[in-house]
């Protein structure tokens, strides 16, 4: 064999080398399988490495849909009651922020979900009268930009300090809230005006409902019929209540019996607001109920529990509820900061003490998982 055929040969042999190679490579690389968390050292054993894909917020890989397109997950933040007056309104003159009461929770939080919602405790307006209270509102008209500003979508005027300046008062609340872009719901203000309001968040259709039961019982009539023209409307109902005891850990019998009935009409979630304490977590028929949220913005300073809120994100899947995730806040000088560490812990176990058994778990973990 001369030089040229050797070289020829040697060529020849090499790129045959070389193919062999990759083919074998190939051959053990299709045999490998995915390391999971658990895995033993005889299971890690001649298995390649891939990269796990973060799993949704509601805990565990979302399966694709029948056209293979994987799932929206969707999240509706509720916050309990946010007081913009008498110490709250002092404190923030003070500062000279007006953001004061938000200045302690994460840099534009509430962006971090796709809606907010709030229950506000009173009415925005200058129409003030004379008291015929002996607690009474007022918040400024200035407030409605600091709400758009820190990310709050919606507000429920549905509470026993949402008619202190009368319906004057009221209705030019609303009137406000709505020019700001911020959907307000719950009472009713004139005739065709139902106790809802509604919004597309997501792919998802939901209709937000409020009923006032401190100073009146809900008249179940007229309540059937929103809830029945909501269903029909919406994906999604999610019935915003202020309603049972002040101060108390556990709901009462008819906060408890209001809540199975709105569920029978077709409600999907039940919140409650009120007793300025954080009550905890229940389901009726599969669907939630989450009695009290407590105070989110107040100035309450005078006992350690009206100190402690509660704010919970629903997350839906398509177009159903498959979860909530909880987050405890604690109040000091009228600004909420989020719970962390033992903190949080704590917090979250009293919360699950005053929860179903079988909820407990989840409420502790900070992350309800709903069947």
């Amino acid at each position: 064999m001369n030089d040229r055929q050797t070289k020829t040969f040697l060529i020849t042999s090499t790129i045959v080398f070389t193919i062999t190679v990759l083919l074998v490579v190939g051959y053990f690389l299709r045999q490998t399988v995915q390391i999971t968390p658990n895995a033993t050292a005889d299971e890690v054993t001649n298995v390649a490495i891939i990269e796990q894909k973060p799993t949704s917020p509601i805990f565990i890989e979302q399966a694709p849909t029948s056209t293979g397109i994987q799932p929206t997950t969707t999240t509706i933040l509720f916050v309990g009651d946010i007081m913009l007056d008498r110490n709250v309104q002092a404190r923030t003159d003070a500062s000279k922020n007006p953001s004061y009461p938000f200045a302690k929770l994460p840099l534009r939080w509430f962006e971090n979900f796709d809606y907010a919602v709030a229950n506000l405790e009173g009415p925005v307006t200058d129409q003030r009268r004379s008291p015929v209270k002996s607690i009474d509102f007022l918040f400024r008209p200035e407030w409605l930009k600091v709400l758009v500003s820190e990310g709050i979508d919606a507000v429920s005027q549905a509470n026993n300090h949402a008619f202190d300046q009368g319906r004057i008062g009221f209705e030019d609340s609303r009137k406000r809230l709505t020019a700001e872009g911020i959907l307000a719901f719950g009472e009713q203000v004139e005739d065709g005006d139902i106790a809802l309001g509604t919004a597309t968040i997501g792919d998802t259709k939901v209709a937000f409902l409020g009923w006032n039961s401190t100073d009146n019982p809900v008249i179940r009539k007229d309540a059937e019929a929103v809830i029945a023209k909501a269903k029909e409307q919406n994906d999604l109902v999610i019935a915003y209540l202020h309603w049972g005891t002040e101060y108390r850990a556990q709901p009462d019998a008819s906060s408890v019996e209001l809540a199975h009935w709105l569920i029978d009409q077709g409600v999907d979630v039940v919140i409650g607001g009120h007793p300025h304490w954080s009550q905890g977590a229940s389901t009726y028929k599969g669907k939630p109920i989450l009695w009290a949220l407590g105070n989110f913005i107040f100035d309450q300073d005078w006992s350690e529990e009206t100190r402690y809120g509660l704010a919970a994100s629903l997350v839906v899947v398509e177009k159903k509820v498959v979860g909530i995730d909880l987050y405890p806040v604690r109040i000091d000088l009228s600004q909420p900061h989020l719970l962390e560490g033992e903190q949080k812990r704590l917090r979250l176990e009293e919360l699950a003490k005053r929860s179903d058994l079988e909820l407990a778990d989840g409420v502790r973990s900070g992350r309800i998982i709903l069947k």
